[in-house]
């Protein structure tokens, strides 16, 4: 079989076994997930309903253009039907993204640690790319405008960044964009602009106009509870919009999934709710590993990048040492941060569990790494998102 060879460059997508499969492995009665970044509260109670009302019909393709979600999203957001496209999440679009605008003869930008997808999108159309370092964790966008080459179409942005946290305020943002040649492809992804707090946020929708070489990108998978679903949207001009919509697969939402966004979209208040829980978790759980001399990285999204460079046992062992104590968080070591973590942000009884753990590690409880099937230790399970 003649396959393609760019296969060789690639590794599958790495998924968790079942929950129930972890912890009857290692004899847990509870394990707190908080390795993904999803939210531990499920779609609303309103979406709930709907979807349990939905369930006839769906021997029937659901609406490949996405019309009431369309409606409803431009509403709302004050943009023209047409400039908005839909997906299998906000990651389909990405890829579709790769496909429309990437190939051998088109350089790609984009931060590094960031979304693994971001390179892989790179490496499946062979397309030679700049990984731009994000010093402290931070953007240096000077140091990304100055990787764009001749023959650079595209240029990421994650803003706040997976897995660092960091956010890059809305005027700073706006002068880079700025800067950004014309006929650059700007990819801003906001999959968790949604738990942004900052006073000085700007919503991204108001620059299209300026920017027709935007096109931002957004999930109901994070603060909407709907990561089981996959749906998200882009917002772009009118030819980028044509050029994804010549490529995606047809009927690529599925029926549930609208009607869950919906209904989602009708909530604000549960949005602006489960901001608020986060950002107040967000910050106990921070302050909480200073006082015992662990630092993190100031975030604007549902996680923490939590150092463990200095605890009782190495580094590496730490992710292994938490899932054993009924934890599971994302070890740094697979996605450029050595050193550290990635924690999820949810309920106050996680939070509590984690801090309980890691004071453990700090005065040096016991840790003997146990043998264990082979894609059941902490790194196997850490899902990449």
């Amino acid at each position: 079989m003649r396959f393609n060879r760019v296969l060789e460059k690639l590794t599958p997508y790495r998924a968790s076994p079942p929950l129930a499969e972890i912890k009857q492995h290692y004899g847990l009665e509870r394990l707190y997930v908080m390795s993904a970044n999803e939210v531990p509260w499920g779609p609303f109670p309103e979406v709930v309903e709907k979807l349990k009302q939905a369930l006839d019909g769906l021997n029937r393709y659901p609406d490949g253009n996405c019309g009431e979600l369309r409606a409803e999203i431009a509403r709302q957001l004050g943009v023209a039907k047409e400039l908005l496209v839909f997906g299998n999440g906000s990651c389909e679009i990405l890829m579709l993204l790769g496909q429309a605008f990437l190939g051998p003869d088109s350089h790609v930008v984009f931060p590094e640690p960031s979304f693994v997808m971001y390179r892989s999108i790179a490496l499946a159309r062979e397309a030679p790319f700049t990984a731009v370092a994000l010093p402290n964790f931070r953007y240096d966008l000077q140091a990304m405008l100055d990787a764009i080459e001749e023959n650079t179409s595209m240029i990421v942005v994650c803003n706040p960044n997976n897995p660092t946290g960091t956010y890059i305020e809305s005027r700073e943002l706006c002068h880079f964009l700025e800067q950004v040649p014309s006929e650059v492809l700007v990819v801003l992804d906001e999959a968790y602009g949604e738990f942004v707090t900052s006073p000085l946020h700007e919503d991204s929708v108001l620059w299209l106009e300026r920017f027709p070489n935007l096109v931002v990108l957004r999930t109901f998978s994070k603060i909407y509870g709907l990561a089981g679903l996959r749906v998200g949207y882009a917002f772009a001009a009118p030819e980028v919009v044509t050029a994804l919509d010549k490529i995606r697969q047809p009927f690529n939402v599925d029926s549930l999934a609208q009607i869950a966004a919906l209904e989602s979209l009708r909530h604000p208040e549960r949005v602006r709710e489960r901001r608020q829980k986060v950002a107040a978790e967000r910050e106990r759980v921070s302050r909480r590993l200073h006082e015992m001399g662990i630092a993190t990285i100031p975030s604007q999204a549902n996680f923490l990048l939590v150092d463990v460079s200095n605890l009782s046992i190495p580094g590496p062992e730490v992710p292994q040492a938490l899932l054993e104590r009924g934890i599971l968080t994302r070890s740094g070591y697979a996605m450029g941060c050595p050193g550290w973590i990635r924690v999820t942000i949810g309920e106050v009884e996680e939070g509590d569990a984690f801090l309980a753990a890691m004071a453990d590690l700090v005065r040096g409880g016991e840790f003997v790494p146990r043998r264990t099937a082979l894609g059941l230790t902490a790194d196997a399970l850490s899902p990449e998102s």
